[in-house]
């Protein structure tokens, strides 16, 4: 019987045909509750007239055989009470439903399903008891199903219901599961049984730790499996000076009766099933478990894809699993108000959990626990979907106003929980220009855990149209289509993060908290590329009892520890880095960093081999040092990079140091400053003072480095920031004076104090070959210009003069009332011309 075509599902088609590789996301102008609204109730299943699949009358007198593509009868319920042939295909036509019949387990094969009425196995108030079957076939390859591809359950303008048995979805070790043990025990009774498939989640750095096991016996909380562990998985409570931190391993059914697969070929092949929820459509899928699933290499086939479903509060996926994937997880294109709760994932390349173009908002992601996700390997012929695809995110999440909540990320080749804002959302939503993902507020994101990843948490490298991604500076406001109105401060609240190789958490922009965290065992526990943002409460640990695994060519710390980057032995570990714009580190408690023969160690740094320029007011307090630990390390400073030299931050009330409004520097130009004092444990110096920024630029984009700076008490030589190598800033104490020596002339120089108060001041001198013209603070008009001043009559200024002698201008940078800046320009012609 041929499969029928309505004018929406051509639409629907051409739509498909459309759909490019999706990147993005877009929001409101204020983010959802962080209460989740509870879905409308689903109207009541239509009242049809029910008939038999083995009752010849349902097709005519004669019953569906092997290789024939099948439409239901028009106006039936279908109750499905065997197991049929192998079908070519099978149509669902609206005002028809296929129900599978819940009085002994069902199989249904056919090389794919197109459901324009309902296809249902079970109901939410009565769930399917038996074991439901639906499995896709290849024997004609290569079709393309109402542009949909091959091996697809397609529900156009139609409605899926799969509710299998409520299961556990998951719970954590409650003791250590060592390498070569058979039993696990669980912080709670779960209800499995023997046969039952498990995902268990590595609990060192290594995501290949994350092993799947098959169910002996339960007894209790005692799960007995049916072959021994290849790896240890932490289970014990950990607490460090008083500090605690879960890295439980967590341990996920993957498990249902109710279940969506390709045939066993698909392994061999790569080309799984696929479920794809367009138009109209309503799907509800609880209990389900979706295996050999997604089409590798391959746009828009994808184990479970919600595509243009605009909202959808009365669609969900809950309570299911998703595992052998060969392409994502979960993909949520076009779709708003989802509710993705309570499910499992193991073992699938690229993304996993995805929301596509940027324009999903009002979803909510709870609960969820993604295990052991791959980046494309082409040894084995798998190339990404996407240039982010190769360093693949657990959580892949493109607009601010969504929920994410109690989420589990763990074992994944690059990210855990990756907010990739566009500025506006790209693929099929790119027209929508007036959505500015990257200044809007922030919806929930609270108790998230991150583990056995590169980088636990990211909020950086949105993707562009092109597919590729670039720096985001996220920066929420109370208008986002006004880049001037009112920030909003983003929070990120109790995120957890242990075992993460790169960063528990990498944030950029403006205005975010990261909330009561906890930070453990991390390569670096946090670091703010930001402005006006802060880390507020938590803990940081540097290390913890649980040491690993180390594979065997591994070096190893003391103990035999799992290194965070093996490659790299003796990289620091650090609990926070200061960086780029104002931050601050406020309330922490911080234990378990300590140096070793292997490494050094601190719970404060600034982020290393860094050539940027940095605010020297960022500044902790309210520390709190549970134990002895290093409290700053800085490693010594790279001939090339600028940021390294000027690595300097306020202890604004001696929670670090010990007395209220020292600096801590590592900057040459303060080492020999008879009021510092040297810390060689910290290979950095603490100071009195107050900091700035002092920078020089070449306007007309000229080479001037190197760049030599000297101070009272020291020099450094700059040699400039990437990627022009045109501009060149250092940390600098006010009130001293300084010579800036650059090794080349300029027709147009800028010089400036930033990150101060009115009233602050450094002395700057600079070689002229003739006497130049000085504008100050950007307004390059002879109204402006400064005046000429003797040397000595120069210090008494107020930031108007100058002096020129002897082949130098010196000038007094004074920063001006309503200002936190102070700037010259000096040119050697009149108006820069």
């Amino acid at each position: 019987m041929p499969v029928r075509r309505s004018a929406s599902v051509l639409l629907l088609t051409a739509l498909l045909t459309a759909c490019g590789s999706g990147s993005s996301g877009t929001s409101p102008t204020t983010p959802p509750s962080t209460t989740p609204t509870p879905a409308p109730t689903p109207a009541p299943a239509p009242a049809l007239s029910t008939v038999s699949w083995t009752d010849p009358a349902t097709w005519g007198g004669t019953l569906p055989a092997a290789g024939q593509q099948v439409t239901l009868p028009a106006g039936k319920r279908v109750l499905l009470d065997t197991t049929p042939p192998d079908l070519a295909g099978l149509t669902i036509p609206a005002g028809s439903a296929l129900e599978f019949d819940d009085r002994a387990d069902r199989t249904l094969r056919a090389e794919w399903i197109m459901v324009h009425g309902e296809l249902r196995v079970g109901r939410e108030d009565k769930p399917f008891t038996h074991h439901a079957e639906i499995l896709l076939t290849d024997r004609t390859p290569g079709e393309n199903i109402m542009g949909m591809g091959d091996r697809v359950v397609g529900v156009m303008d139609g409605t899926l219901e799969l509710h299998g048995q409520p299961r556990l979805a998951w719970t954590r070790l409650n003791a250590t599961a060592t390498r070569g043990s058979s039993t696990l025990t669980l912080e709670r009774a779960p209800d499995w049984q023997p046969g039952d498939s498990l995902t268990l989640t590595s609990t060192d750095f290594n995501p290949n730790q994350t092993e799947q096991v098959t169910v002996q016996r339960v007894s209790g909380s005692t799960v007995t499996l049916a072959a021994p562990l290849k790896s240890t998985h932490w289970g014990a409570p950990i607490t460090v000076a008083g500090l605690s931190v879960n890295e439980r391993a967590e341990v996920g059914l993957l498990t249902r009766n109710v279940v969506v697969a390709a045939t066993d070929d698909a392994a061999q092949t790569s080309l799984g099933a696929h479920v794809m929820i367009m138009g109209a459509s309503a799907a509800r899928i609880e209990g389900a478990e979706f295996t050999r699933v997604g089409q590798l290499n391959t746009l828009r086939r994808y184990p479970v894809h919600f595509h243009q479903l605009g909202s959808a509060p009365s669609s969900y996926l809950r309570g299911s699993s998703v595992h052998a994937s060969y392409n994502r997880c979960v993909v949520i294109h076009g779709t708003s108000d989802l509710r993705v709760q309570d499910n499992v994932t193991f073992d699938n390349i690229g993304h996993c959990i995805f929301l596509e173009d940027g324009d999903e908002t009002g979803n909510t992601l709870s609960g969820n626990l993604v295990t052991r996700v791959k980046a494309p390997d082409s040894k084995q012929g798998q190339t990404p979907l996407l240039g982010s695809d190769k360093r693949p995110a657990a959580y892949w999440i493109t607009h601010p106003a969504n929920t994410v909540q109690n989420n589990v990320a763990a074992g994944v080749d690059g990210t855990g929980f990756w907010l990739a804002f566009p500025e506006h959302p790209t693929g099929l939503a790119a027209t929508k220009t007036d959505i500015w993902n990257r200044r809007t507020p922030l919806g929930a994101f609270s108790g998230n855990v991150a583990h056995s990843t590169d980088r636990g948490l990211n909020l950086d490298n949105g993707p562009k149209a092109d597919g590729t991604t670039e720096v985001t500076y996220y920066a929420p406001v109370t208008t986002p289509s006004d880049p001037k109105s009112a920030p909003v401060t983003a929070t990120l609240s109790t995120f957890t993060a242990y075992k993460n190789r790169d960063h528990g958490v990498w944030l950029r922009g403006r205005s975010h908290i990261l909330l009561n965290a906890i930070l453990a065992d991390n390569g670096v526990g946090a670091t703010f590329a930001s402005d006006a943002s802060t880390l507020r409460g938590g803990a940081l640990i540097g290390e913890t009892p649980n040491v690993g695994q180390p594979d065997s060519w591994e070096p190893t710390g003391t103990g035999g520890r799992a290194l965070p980057r093996p490659w790299d032995a003796s990289f620091p570990i650090r609990g926070y880095q200061f960086y780029d714009g104002h931050v601050t580190i406020d309330g922490a408690a911080l234990a378990g960093f300590t140096p070793d023969a292997t490494r050094q160690a601190s719970g404060l740094g600034y982020l290393t081999k860094n050539a940027f320029s940095l605010v020297p007011t960022n500044n902790a307090l309210n520390l709190r040092w549970a134990d002895a630990s290093a409290r700053v390390y800085f490693p010594d400073a790279q001939a090339d990079k600028d940021g390294d030299k000027a690595a300097t931050f306020l202890d604004t009330d001696g929670s670090v140091t010990g007395k209220a409004g020292l600096t801590v520097t590592a900057s040459p130009l303060l080492k020999g400053a008879p009021d510092c004092t040297i810390n060689a444990s910290w290979n950095a110096s603490t100071c009195p003072g107050t900091y700035g920024r002092l920078w020089l630029q070449d306007v007309n984009g000229g080479t001037l480095a190197p760049v030599n700076v000297t101070g009272p008490n020291g020099s450094l030589q700059l040699t400039g920031t990437p990627s022009t190598y045109t501009s060149f800033s250092t940390s600098a104490r006010l009130g001293d004076a300084y010579t800036l020596t650059p090794s080349a002339a300029s027709a147009h120089l800028r010089l400036g104090l930033q990150n101060r108060q009115p009233g602050d001041t450094v002395t700057v001198t600079l070689p002229a070959a003739a006497e130049p013209r000085l504008y100050r603070d950007w307004w390059i008009d002879n109204r402006n210009l400064l005046k000429k001043v003797s040397p000595s009559a120069l210090a008494s200024t107020t930031g108007d003069s100058y002096a020129y002698e002897n082949g130098q201008v010196t000038l007094k940078l004074v920063v001006q009332q309503g200002r936190d800046y102070a700037a010259v320009d000096i040119c050697t012609t009149d108006l820069c011309k």
